[in-house]
């Protein structure tokens, strides 16, 4: 192919992206008013914690979503008392995930650009925002979609160190900041530090002690930045469970999570592949309250919980179960990706902090499972701050096909993109 028809193939397929990512940002914009207020999934306890912060204290550890890290709800509240009295407290909030999830998917676009086929990085940015999973994250209030762009912007830096060693403090010094507010947003956050200090001093092999200090320098500010929230947590809960829980589902009265009791887990659990999760994936399908696997893969292609789609309308459980057929396609080029990734880690050592980042979040997302079984603990959202590493993967998946397979798969992808697009716009189904 000539270097022009080269160029017009790139802004094709950029382009294509485009519109799909511009459509799903327009869907999060209308959602954000929409949507019923407080019917978002935790909704209650999450605004309790904005409403806190905004009469100026935190939210008590001990009730249900009261544990969280205070960043979300403090520039919620910042937002409450800026933002003119008619826009709704829900709409705000709303849209600070939406804004937090696209500059986190932003973000992953660009460092993916710089390290695979432009056309490639275009088509897994577009799936990745129509990915339901993303569309309901940044659609509701939660805390997910803030650790998510600090984690993807501390991950990014780590992509591209400087080549001087002499730079490498100040970088570190960036990176534990990003890191740190990560942790403050979520818990997941944690994550982020152990991978970034880790990847620094991992560096020291190519550059020597200077590694060794910026990884200490990375874990201090980090530290600085999140310690004393996380120190007031144990000392006032008495018990490092509360990084993952607060109080008792009744506490979050109303809400989905009031009538599920808590169960015990079984390794069968983390093996099952219950045919609903294709067929009706939704949690209260046969089979689906124990399968970690088949809940994680509902909430992440269809709407695994239900709570933003009406599941019981068989139109619309057609079209969710369409979507999780449909995911298996970008479900199996992101292991294809992350087994060759895994067989030839030199070609891939500029990935090494996000993918570490990624198998450290899935180590702890499969022990809070274990740890706290309560089913709905199971979502797929619990992960998004795995943007990066997962968008390397798919990425990667697409690197091992060429010419005309790659691209047949590449408007496969699109057209699953759009299809979800469709799929979680609210309204359309009402």
């Amino acid at each position: 192919m000539s270097a022009v028809g080269a160029a017009r193939g790139i802004r094709g397929w950029e382009l294509a992206a485009g519109v799909l990512v511009a459509c799903a940002l327009a869907a999060r914009l209308h959602n954000a008013v929409a949507f019923p207020p407080l019917r978002d999934f935790d909704g209650a306890p999450h605004a309790l914690s904005v409403f806190a912060l905004y009469e100026g204290h935190l939210p008590d550890p001990r009730t249900w979503a009261g544990f969280h890290p205070p960043l979300y709800y403090a520039l919620g509240a910042a937002a409450w008392r800026l933002a003119p009295e008619a826009i709704p407290v829900h709409v705000l909030l709303r849209l600070l995930s939406a804004l937090a999830g696209f500059g986190a998917l932003a973000l992953a676009w660009r460092t993916l650009a710089r390290f695979a086929p432009r056309e490639d990085a275009a088509v897994v940015a577009a799936v990745a925002a129509c990915a339901p999973v993303f569309a309901l994250a940044t659609s509701m209030i939660g805390n997910e979609t803030l650790c998510a762009l600090f984690a993807t912007v501390a991950l990014s830096r780590l992509c591209a160190p400087p080549s001087n060693p002499r730079a490498l403090g100040r970088h570190a010094l960036g990176v534990g900041l990003l890191s740190g507010l990560a942790a403050l947003s979520k818990s997941t956050g944690l994550a982020v530090i152990a991978a970034s200090v880790a990847a620094l001093a991992w560096r020291a092999r190519a550059y020597g002690r200077p590694a060794l200090r910026a990884a200490l320098v990375a874990g201090g500010v980090a530290a600085v930045v999140c310690a004393p929230f996380y120190v007031w947590l144990l000392v006032e809960t008495g018990s490092p469970r509360a990084l993952v829980g607060g109080g008792r589902p009744a506490d979050a009265a109303g809400s989905e999570m009031s009538a599920q009791l808590p169960g015990e887990r079984h390794i069968a659990d983390y093996l099952a592949l219950p045919p609903a999760m294709l067929a009706a994936p939704v949690k209260d399908a046969p089979g689906m309250l124990r399968s970690v696997p088949g809940l994680l893969y509902a909430s992440t292609w269809a709407d695994g919980h239900g709570q933003f789609l009406p599941a019981r309308v068989r139109t619309v459980l057609g079209a969710a179960s369409a979507s999780a057929v449909l995911g298996l396609l970008p479900t199996v080029l992101v292991t294809v990706g992350a087994i060759a990734i895994a067989r030839r880690r030199r070609d891939y050592a500029w990935a090494e902090a996000p993918l570490l980042f990624g198998a450290l979040l899935l180590a702890a997302f499969l022990v809070q499972t274990w740890v706290v079984p309560v089913y709905s603990a199971v979502k797929a959202s619990y992960l998004l701050s795995a943007l990066l590493p997962a968008s390397i993967c798919l990425a990667v998946g697409l690197e091992r096909f060429g010419g005309r397979a790659r691209t047949v798969l590449r408007a496969a992808l699109l057209a699953i993109a759009a299809f979800d697009a469709g799929l979680t716009w609210y309204g359309w189904w009402s």
